[in-house]
């Protein structure tokens, strides 16, 4: 019988780690691709649970490397500097998350709802290209608790609404030139759709559904935005006026590991933040949308939010 699942693009993962364990304090053994815990699609639709083959797969091939966000490209060092990277724990699912996100503030970070709700505490990475280095130069990291996670009051996440969330951080975010600095986000007075412009998805997520691995190192990926109705009928509804999508050509778009990280535009030779991945339908490696969350439909939410 033939099924329709929702893929998260959070995801973790120990298989590259090794070699850095004794010099850092985050212990990779316990960081696990969130979807693949069972318990995730407690309080999801039923029918947007995956058949238990898609938990035996990925306990197959969790080991496997070479990871990376789909149909994308290696990011040159820096190439993103507002891209933050987040692990954190879940005690209801009993480990450790890995999503992406976006520095919006001088100690605000931008990412998904469903990266973070239940969290208890994590560390933010900002600055870095492979983050599971702690050494890498100029790689700067920050922890938080559950005090500094605010969620959208209106997340749903039975029904993958409203995803959006904000980390306001303990401390403030060293900023260094050309290296870690705040995105631009769009202004109240863009109200138009974005469709048919290019834009580009960046984060560590992995290859496929049938290969979850992280990427070890920041990747990147292309495409068109599509108009909202586009977007409505290719994910069967669930996406709505306050998602943004990504048409998925040549099998290009997010993955679990990039849930939570920014979509932008150009703007005056700028990038302009104008979408927070969310999901991908059945799996990632189709030809369906990659869907996020419409930046400009929260605006006044998330500058009410940063600090």
């Amino acid at each position: 019988m033939k099924f329709f699942v929702l893929v998260f693009a959070l995801l973790a993962t120990s298989s590259f780690a090794d070699e850095f364990q004794n010099a850092d304090p985050i212990d990779w053994s316990t960081v696990k691709p969130i979807v693949f815990f069972r318990k995730f699609w407690d309080d999801k639709a039923p029918e947007l649970r995956p058949q238990e083959s898609f938990f035996e797969n990925y306990e197959r091939r969790a080991k496997q490397p070479n990871g990376r966000i789909v149909g994308g490209q290696i990011a040159q060092p820096h190439q993103f500097p507002y891209q933050v990277a987040l692990l954190t724990f879940l005690p209801s699912l009993n480990g450790t998350g890995f999503c992406g996100g976006s520095l919006v503030g001088t100690r605000t970070v931008l990412t998904a709802a469903h990266c973070v709700d239940g969290g208890s505490h994590g560390t933010s990475i900002f600055g870095a290209h492979f983050f599971a280095n702690a050494n890498e130069p100029n790689q700067r990291r920050i922890e938080f608790t559950s005090a500094h996670i605010l969620m959208h009051p209106s997340w749903n996440p039975a029904l993958v609404q409203n995803d959006v969330a904000v980390i306001q951080l303990p401390t403030v975010v060293p900023l260094i030139p050309q290296v870690i600095r705040a995105a631009i986000l769009p202004t109240a007075e863009m109200t138009y759709d974005f469709a048919g412009e290019d834009a580009v998805a960046s984060g560590w997520g992995v290859f496929s559904s049938d290969n979850p691995v992280v990427s070890d190192v920041l990747r990147y990926v292309y495409d068109n935005i599509i108009t909202i109705p586009q977007c409505t009928l290719s994910t069967i509804g669930i996406a709505g006026p306050n998602n943004i999508c990504m048409t998925g050509t040549q099998n290009r778009g997010v993955c679990n590991g990039d849930s939570g990280g920014p979509l932008t535009v150009r703007r005056s030779d700028a990038s302009m933040h104008v979408g927070i991945a969310s999901f991908v339908v059945a799996s990632c490696h189709n030809t369906l949308p990659s869907v996020f969350v419409r930046t400009t439909s929260f605006l006044d939410w998330i500058g009410a939010n940063t600090v």
